[in-house]
């Protein structure tokens, strides 16, 4: 039988803010009309940290988090506390930072596989040509994968990162062949990788400083040909 979310009612209660964590006895029942009416915004909070964590990659510090998520200290720490208490984050041998735990692993399904090796030499050459990080990001499976990061421009765990490349995923899945999206310091542009059937399977996603991103035309002149190579070679 599969443990439940929370390791306790009172690790529950304490994520939701309904029960202080030093409070003498923390395991006062708490009323099911003050849950159903402050649960929603703390679940949602709760699993925004998770999947912070997960763009950020390991070693993202409380910090970090409480800036990408504009949550007060006071409230991301106690997310942070209680999802390390139920192993959903584990914090780093140094003590430097969090990472996710291994009871994540079984919400998501395994990671995609790595591209072919053709697959890869067109990125290569793509990387090659552009300035800005080029990913391959997984479009076809149950959650949207990384599989092939550039090495030189990997995504950094700084706020409107994820934004930027999330809001183009999200266009490239909804049928878009292109899409841009920018914000305060970042920017992203992605074309869409198609199997033999015109399916959206992956998206090629250019990510830099704003000042640094290359113009449009110039990008989707580079991606776009990219594109039409990788898709033979990914579905």
């Amino acid at each position: 039988m599969s443990r439940p979310i929370f390791g306790s009612p009172e690790a529950a209660a304490r994520l939701l803010g309904l029960v202080d964590g030093n409070a003498a006895d923390s395991s006062a029942a708490v009323g099911e009309d003050e849950l159903r009416g402050r649960q929603p915004r703390a679940v949602r909070h709760a699993l925004q940290v998770l999947e912070c964590v997960a763009a950020s990659g390991a070693g993202v510090t409380g910090q970090e988090i409480s800036a990408a998520l504009g949550l007060s200290r006071a409230t991301t720490y106690r997310l942070v506390q209680v999802l390390t208490e139920d192993e959903y984050l584990v914090r780093l041998p140094d003590l430097r930072g969090f990472a996710l735990g291994h009871r994540v692993s079984a919400l998501f399904p395994p990671p995609a596989p790595r591209p072919p090796l053709a697959a890869r030499l067109v990125l290569d050459r793509l990387r090659a040509g552009l300035r800005g990080g080029i990913h391959l990001i997984r479009l076809d499976g149950v959650v949207r994968a990384v599989v092939d990061e550039d090495p030189d421009f990997p995504l950094v765990p700084e706020p409107g990162v994820h934004e930027v490349v999330d809001g183009v995923c999200g266009e490239l899945v909804a049928g878009a062949r292109f899409a841009a999206r920018g914000g305060d310091r970042w920017a992203a542009i992605g074309v869409t990788v198609l199997d033999e059937l015109d399916r959206p399977i992956a998206g090629l996603v250019l990510v830099a400083l704003e000042d640094r991103m290359p113009g449009v035309a110039e990008a989707d002149g580079r991606l776009a040909p990219a594109a039409v190579e990788l898709g033979p070679l990914l579905a």
